[in-house]
């Protein structure tokens, strides 16, 4: 279908084949791994709730300038009541993927992108529309406020910060650059390691054929781990597997792991794509809290590369969402929602209903008992989906 304004034409991509002859263009404005031309049709192959896919090109005098990269997907809209998702139906959701937004991103074409997206929806091709985290500054997250009906529209965008790390253009020390506790502590876990092991090391996967290794090893500590507990994370699964496999024969895999006496003790899995390292995972046993392997394995590495003199990585993206390791290493930050776009449905409009007046219920019952109280209960949380005795270094 094809939708025209003057010389503006809107073209919507919804076979595989129909998206090589994009690739010049695609690859062009250098995408988030998330939209990656190669890694977007990767997904289509193996996700199995991946219809079909759902392109949205804006062509300017009969020359791409802005693209949506987006798939037909059958998922649930999560609702949640505190940690507890609630049941609701399937739904045909349009998935616009993290920074598949790409080329001009103005206010008209913005609008333009939009209008494609809602006229799909009100012609009955999904009941709903997915943007995964565009800055809540952007034109895309204006008009999808400000076009769709109150029906259909968002109103839950709960902006949270997405925080990365730009590394010096110089080679040197990473800690250096941290503030003297930070420093402190780094030293302290360093010096408490190496008197309560033998041996400790960290070793770094990234070929196909060390793939085996750190999908077990990696599912050692991941078993283990709160995020485990709370179905999120690092899990050996097919899908996952299948992801990094493919992430490593492109040659963007980077995982990490922190051995403490031949023992599999923290991971950081990401992938590295122009100069850019992705972080996915980060986990440790909870047995070893008390050394701090995670930060501990995060800053070795970071410090190694910025130790390089081959510069291999300009900026970490630690991702969406707060973490204590983020506050101290991140030094940019932006602020980042999903939104959401309904169809002109009942069955839409009522999940949309649910989904709007359970999330004010939770604003609410935050607004009431403070951050500082829900902060304690999510570390108890933790603690009891992770609680296992710890470690006890033997006696010297």
């Amino acid at each position: 279908m094809n939708e025209i304004t003057a010389r503006h034409q809107i073209k919507v991509v919804r076979t595989p084949s129909e998206i090589e002859p994009l690739r010049e263009f695609w690859d062009s404005c250098n995408p988030p791994r998330d939209a990656d031309i190669d890694f977007f049709l990767f997904i289509l192959e193996v996700y199995p709730q991946v219809q079909r896919p759902h392109i949205v090109v804006l062509y300017d005098g009969g020359v791409p300038s802005a693209l949506l990269v987006g798939r037909l997907e059958t998922s649930q809209v999560p609702v949640k009541l505190g940690y507890f998702a609630l049941p609701v139906p399937e739904l045909r959701v349009l998935q616009i993927v993290h920074g598949g937004w790409l080329g001009e991103i103005s206010e008209h074409n913005a609008k333009m992108l939009l209008g494609s997206i809602m006229n799909s929806l009100a012609a009955g091709e999904a009941d709903a529309a997915s943007f995964h985290s565009p800055n809540v500054n952007s034109p895309l997250v204006k008009y999808a406020r400000d076009l769709p009906s109150r029906w259909c529209a968002d109103h839950l965008i709960n902006p949270q910060a997405h925080r990365l790390c730009e590394l010096p253009e110089k080679a040197g020390s990473f800690l250096a650059g941290l503030p003297k506790k930070g420093r402190y502590n780094q030293r302290k876990r360093v010096e408490t390691i190496a008197c309560d092991f033998e041996d400790s090391r960290i070793e770094r996967f990234g070929s196909p054929a060390e793939l085996d290794q750190l999908m077990r090893d990696a599912e050692t500590i991941a078993a283990k781990s709160y995020q485990r507990g709370l179905g999120v994370g690092f899990s050996e699964t097919p899908i996952i597997r299948s992801r990094l496999g493919f992430e490593a024969s492109k040659g963007w895999l980077r995982g990490y792991i922190l051995y403490l006496d031949s023992q599999p003790v923290a991971l950081w899995i990401g992938s590295l794509r122009n100069g850019v390292f992705l972080s996915e995972y980060v986990s440790f046993d909870p047995a070893y809290a008390k050394y701090g392997p995670g930060l501990h394995l995060i800053l070795s590495i970071l410090e190694e590369l910025q130790a390089s003199s081959s510069r291999p990585v300009r900026l970490v993206d630690f991702g969406i969402g707060d973490a204590t390791y983020k506050d101290l290493l991140a030094n940019l930050s932006r602020q980042e929602s999903t939104v959401y776009i309904f169809a002109p449905r009942f069955k839409a409009v009522c999940i949309n209903l649910l989904r709007t007046s359970v999330g004010k219920m939770n604003r609410l019952a935050k607004s009431l008992l403070g951050r500082s109280w829900l902060a304690g209960i999510k570390r108890k949380w933790r603690t009891g989906v992770s609680s296992q005795p710890s470690y006890r270094a033997p006696p010297s």
